[in-house]
């Protein structure tokens, strides 16, 4: 009978979480289309048009040489992060990674639904979690340098990139932000107690208000010093580790982002545009930091406006919405929608668990 009771509920349980799922992936993709509503509204143009400039062979080569280096580049960081650290992992099994990845990131808040499914991608394929969780934060932390680096550099090289006033204050604002946050990092590596101790102070501060049970208070205190501790440990032992590894993961990652960020400047390229790619693709770093901060699923609905913002004076009114969802389809939905395909293929229970979990029933 407690088999019987057992076995039901984790029939529920499975079932709210494909339910929370579905949910996640209506919520983005009704963001996303709210966002591209607001455009046409925002920025008051045509009719969006399709461009058959887009589909011609020689365009269609482009793009799909460009998508390739994409996805093989954000592949390959990943799996020289985890040579570095000492992890062993066949390449083959990396690559299903990269969409899985692209899929749980963009339907849950702050990207935090990819951190949990890589590491249990690899767990699944031999990767203890702890090589697993220090691999994922490495690779997401080593992206998040170079664009945090990036995206004031290019706003103290070229402060008059955009000739939209907001954008211009914007850009100037998150130099600030990016400084600190490099700061930040930089103590969390050097001095990962001094964060510790901080956030320490700020939640037993909360738990004198009465904001949070001091239980919780401590719990989350300790949690907070072994992780800043592992943090600091994990990149400690990836700078120690093979140096040509590393250098090959920060290779990989600057490859990563500089296509991820000539994406627009391709199309517009396509399109007989005049277009001065290190302009798009500085602009396009201020546009993904902008994402990093963005509340919502994949940073749906924010994305798009924020793209228009910054872009929006280097294209003509009729093909703005045109290539805001091109750029968007190839390296966001594209990718979406083959990680939801490998996600059921290769995240589904195994046989032997699935033949425990009946054995246990019966």
């Amino acid at each position: 009978m407690q088999d019987e009771e057992r076995q039901t509920a984790v029939t529920s349980h499975r079932g709210r979480t494909a339910g929370t799922w579905l949910l996640s992936v209506l919520l983005f993709l009704g963001l996303s289309a709210g966002g591209f509503a607001a455009l046409s509204v925002v920025f008051n143009g045509p009719p969006p048009r399709f461009d058959s400039r887009l589909v011609q062979p020689e365009a269609l080569a482009f793009i799909l040489f460009f998508l390739l280096i994409y996805f093989v580049s954000d592949g390959l960081r990943l799996y020289f992060v985890l040579r570095a650290i000492g992890a062993r992992v066949n390449i083959r099994e990396i690559f299903p990674l990269v969409f899985i990845n692209i899929f749980f990131s963009n339907v849950t808040p702050l990207a935090t639904g990819g951190g949990f499914a890589q590491v249990w991608y690899l767990q699944k394929n031999g990767v203890p979690v702890g090589a697993s969780a220090a691999a994922t934060s490495i690779r997401t932390i080593l992206a998040m340098l170079a664009i945090f680096f990036a995206a004031p550099a290019f706003q103290y090289l070229h402060p008059d990139a955009s000739t939209s006033e907001i954008a211009r204050i914007t850009m100037q604002s998150l130099s600030g932000i990016g400084v600190l946050y490099l700061i930040a990092f930089i103590l969390v590596l050097r001095r990962p107690y001094w964060i510790a101790a901080l956030i320490g102070t700020l939640l037993s501060f909360a738990c004198r208000l009465g904001l949070i049970a001091e239980e919780r208070s401590g719990r989350w205190i300790a949690t907070v010093r072994r992780e800043a501790v592992e943090f600091a440990n994990g990149f400690s032992k990836f700078a120690r580790g093979s140096r040509k590894s590393a250098v090959a993961a920060v290779i990989s990652t600057l490859v990563f982002l500089g296509v991820l960020f000539s994406f627009p400047a391709l199309l517009l390229e396509l399109l007989d545009y005049d277009v001065s790619w290190m302009t798009v693709i500085g602009t396009m770093s201020i546009v993904t930091f902008l994402m990093y901060f963005a509340p919502t699923p994949g940073g749906a609905g924010f994305a798009e406006l924020a793209f228009a913002g910054f872009m929006a004076s280097q294209m003509a009114p009729a093909d703005l919405l045109p290539i805001v969802f091109a750029w968007r389809f190839l390296v966001i939905y594209l990718g979406m929608a083959i990680g939801m395909v490998l996600s059921v293929f290769f995240l589904r229970p195994s046989t032997k668990t699935r033949t425990r979990t009946r054995t246990r029933t019966r």
